[in-house]
């Protein structure tokens, strides 16, 4: 290629926000090494961060939802440029057949043990086999080891506002209640004891943040609680919950995208692992506490009795946040 034309590559990845997020790393990495223009392929729920993100000169939305409306759009915008490199992160069909219809010079996507729906028979160019249990974070940075582009430092490009919103306390830790996976919960005693003795040893308030799904378990958390909490729950935009989580002393979350967002700012996460391999999919950067279980972990959606989340209890949370919130005095004799 000439000085004078960086490279276009186009990423697909229209998974969930965690996924999103811990591919942003490699959408900075191959910004910064080989002054690209980056491109995205995303679902709406990630769309207002990969909209504004520095890193990302070009959104591209696909609403699989209402996909009759939205796919002539995505074919246009794949079809009308050319590509140099077309990364297929999602590896599966329809990630697969996006990446085959898109106007590009070179397609490259997982090795064959760990494409999903068969999508190896793709005739993609393949990253070397890897191990499939490391974190997804560092699988996805393979590909810019794939293109020569090495090196250690991670960066996500993401910052939420300098100034803290006027509806929050001051200061505070964030209890992200929610999970997309019902078995990936804690329970409502543990999120209620928690908050009282956040409050009560630290002086610190307490934020609960979740989706629309989330507030009643939100509602049964604050009548129960003796804590004084906000109760954000179903009440905010992603770029909003960007802000909450950007002024946080710290963040108490479950398993969801939000926790990743979290690390992705910077901030000092505690997450509450049961069914998921907090190897592969926990934070890249935090405390995770999980309890040791015959059948953990599971990856299961939902579970009748998900022994692994309840038996986590207030106080191994608060073990973990002491340490991350060392700058805080602790108040004598509790």
């Amino acid at each position: 290629m000439s000085d004078d034309h960086p490279l276009d590559i186009l990423i697909i990845k229209l998974g969930a926000l965690g996924d999103v997020i811990n591919t942003l790393p490699l959408a900075v990495r191959l910004k910064s090494r080989l002054q690209a223009k980056i491109h995205w392929l995303v679902a709406p729920l990630s769309y207002p961060i990969m909209s504004r993100h520095p890193a990302v000169d070009h959104t591209i939305l696909f609403d699989k939802t209402n996909w009759k409306s939205s796919l002539p759009d995505v074919k246009r915008q794949i079809r009308s440029r050319r590509f140099d490199l077309v990364l297929d992160l999602q590896r599966i069909l329809k990630s697969g057949a996006l990446c085959m219809f898109a106007n590009g010079r070179r397609r490259i996507g997982f090795d064959r043990k760990r494409c999903k729906e068969m999508t190896w028979l793709f005739p993609f160019e393949r990253i070397p086999a890897a191990d499939p249990s490391s974190h997804m974070l560092l699988q996805y940075l393979e590909f810019a080891d794939y293109l020569g582009i090495r090196e250690t430092r991670v960066e996500w490009g993401l910052s939420g506002s300098l100034v803290r919103p006027a509806f929050l306390p001051a200061p505070y830790v964030v209890l992200n209640i929610g999970a997309t996976k019902p078995a990936n919960k804690w329970t409502i005693p543990g999120f209620s004891s928690l908050a009282e003795q956040i409050e009560s040893r630290f002086r610190l308030s307490c934020v609960m943040t979740g989706g629309r799904e989330d507030m009643e378990m939100a509602r049964q958390i604050e009548d129960r609680s003796a804590a004084g909490l906000t109760n954000l729950a179903g009440r905010t935009t992603l770029d909003e919950l960007k802000d909450v989580l950007q002024h946080a002393e710290a963040v108490i979350t479950c398993d969801t995208g939000p926790m990743h967002l979290a690390v992705a700012l910077g901030k000092k996460v505690v997450a509450l692992f049961g069914p998921s391999d907090h190897q592969r999919t926990g934070p890249f950067r935090g405390h995770v506490i999980r309890k040791a279980v015959h059948c953990a972990p599971c990856n299961r959606k939902t579970c009748e009795n998900p022994i692994c989340m309840n038996r986590i209890t207030p106080e191994d949370v608060m073990k973990h946040l002491t340490l991350v919130l060392d700058h805080i005095t602790v108040r004598e004799g509790l």
